[in-house]
């Protein structure tokens, strides 16, 4: 009986020491990574909004007609779906096709649903760049996006 009191004291002893160094540590530290995580928070939000100022704001680009797109955009969807299934799912190049066919497939709905060619590609890309949801726009490179937005527009220009 002695032996499991002093156990059971000694257990105490151990967790309210415990205790303390976690409330000391625990304030500091806890800053400190929220910092940290608003920093990366704050400088994704400013690489997803540089894309923003796109090309396919240019004046100078000559657009399908909506019809003529919608059917571009089909075709397009046509070529690129076979391509995902024998891609492992996670790795890279299928990831890459997804994000693609996404895209293709968030222009097409917002072609039906009556938009014009320049506002349709303008409103694929948050749905490419948030694929896996909000988490993963924050790390969709712009590159990707401009590469898309690039693909978009020979597609659908004159």
């Amino acid at each position: 009986m002695l032996f499991h009191s002093v156990r059971a004291s000694s257990a105490i002893s151990i967790i309210s020491k415990s205790r303390l160094i976690v409330k000391s540590f625990y304030p500091n530290s806890f800053i400190r990574i929220a910092l940290i995580f608003w920093a990366f928070a704050a400088a994704s939000q400013i690489s997803a909004q540089q894309i923003q100022v796109s090309p396919w704001n240019d004046p100078a680009i000559s657009w399908l007609a909506p019809a003529q797109a919608q059917t571009e955009v089909q075709n397009e969807l046509n070529l690129l779906e076979p391509q995902l299934a024998p891609l492992t799912p996670g790795t890279g190049p299928h990831t890459d096709l997804l994000r693609k066919i996404l895209f293709y497939k968030s222009i097409l709905l917002t072609l039906t649903g009556g938009a014009s060619v320049q506002q349709s590609i303008e409103k694929a890309v948050p749905e490419a760049a948030s694929m896996g949801g909000a988490y993963e726009q924050a790390f969709t490179p712009e590159a990707t996006l401009r590469g898309l937005c690039a693909d978009a527009i020979d597609l659908l220009s004159n």
